[in-house]
């Protein structure tokens, strides 16, 4: 029997997990329910993983089946955790002592041979236990949780691990500096309170990012389909209507070859099908007009601006990375 088939018996698989709103700063011990904890975010994918008598699914944050991309995860949840456990946390792939974004997409996009997979192991990282010893945990405190997760993985070696924490403010602001200056792949921090329960697609959590980044819906470039040279990109308005936001610097050869190949070109019913110039777009330069192609407004992109910044960006934004794991209607509304 395929892991596909597999009814898991306490949890139906898959589930919303539980999101994180970005702040500016970290909040104070007392500011959240229960007390707040920290705990370091790696670069990676976020990822579900469902055990049920000898079979595992791994599930992305929109729900997708990831599962053949990590065989090796797969492999050791099944040999490590016993049947019913339903795990949160983030899946990375090592480089050179830090978390190789790169190599987690090429597993992502199917293009990774198993030889470059034991070259560049996966790790997941647990930050939750949705489900332990047959029993749904959502509706238990994190506290709660946080014990039964340290107890299912306390002797499980590699490449499982929980992620550290601590309920030191000082401590998790030494931690934001030295990722900083180390960087070993950490985004930043996330804050949550330990009387919380876990509440799938609620944003209960707090993220303090070491670059602030927002994502964004690429609706148009300049350029080719395959070489774009900028990105338009829009997010969804209050009202549910999709909204220009702004754009991008000018990409780099590699960068434009990697988004190359996530872009389609515009079906009839895109929000801008009956023309949009390069003049229209927030913070495009006034010295460098360009003509524009629609695309479909299905690929999400990471830029360097601020996730606390409200309306049309004043300014073009430099792309950080294209996000092929998230779906245009994750992201946030326009503020």
């Amino acid at each position: 029997m395929h892991a596909q088939e597999v009814e898991f018996s306490v949890l139906p698989y898959p589930q919303e997990p539980m999101l994180a709103r970005p702040v500016h700063d970290l909040p104070d011990v007392e500011d959240l329910p229960g007390g707040a904890v920290f705990e370091p975010k790696f670069d990676g994918y976020r990822g579900l993983i469902f055990v049920q008598d000898g079979h595992c699914r791994i599930q992305s944050r929109t729900g997708r089946d990831v599962t053949r991309a990590f065989p090796d995860i797969a492999a050791a949840a099944i040999d490590s955790l016993p049947s019913g456990v339903v795990l949160d946390g983030e899946l990375v792939v090592w480089g050179d002592s830090t978390c190789d974004f790169s190599e987690l997409q090429r597993r992502l996009d199917g293009d990774v041979p198993d030889g470059r997979m034991g070259a560049h192991p996966a790790s997941f990282i647990a930050f939750d236990v949705l489900a332990g010893a047959g029993m749904d945990m959502r509706n238990s405190p994190l506290r709660v949780r946080r014990q039964a997760l340290t107890i299912l993985l306390g002797d499980v070696p590699a490449p499982l691990h929980v992620v550290p924490q601590t309920r030191d403010r000082v401590e998790a602001d030494q931690w934001m500096a030295n990722y900083a200056e180390a960087n070993v792949g950490v985004e930043g921090v996330v804050v949550k309170g330990l009387s919380t329960t876990y509440a799938g697609g609620d944003r209960g959590w707090l993220k303090l990012r070491i670059q602030d980044s927002v994502e964004g819906v690429v609706v148009a470039i300049s350029g080719s389909l395959r070489a774009p040279r900028r990105l338009v990109l829009g997010l969804p308005g209050p009202d549910g209507t999709a909204e220009l936001v702004g754009c991008t610097t000018e990409l780099t050869l590699p960068q434009s070859r990697r988004m190359g190949a996530h872009l389609a070109r515009a079906a009839d019913d895109h929000p801008w099908s009956a023309g949009l110039a390069s003049t229209d777009v927030p913070g495009w330069p006034a010295d460098s007009p360009a003509e524009l192609l629609l695309v479909d407004p299905s690929t999400v992109v990471e830029v360097a601006a601020d996730s606390l910044e409200t309306g049309p960006w004043t300014e073009a934004h430099e792309l950080v990375r294209v996000r092929p794991e998230l779906q245009a209607t994750e992201v946030d509304v326009i503020r």
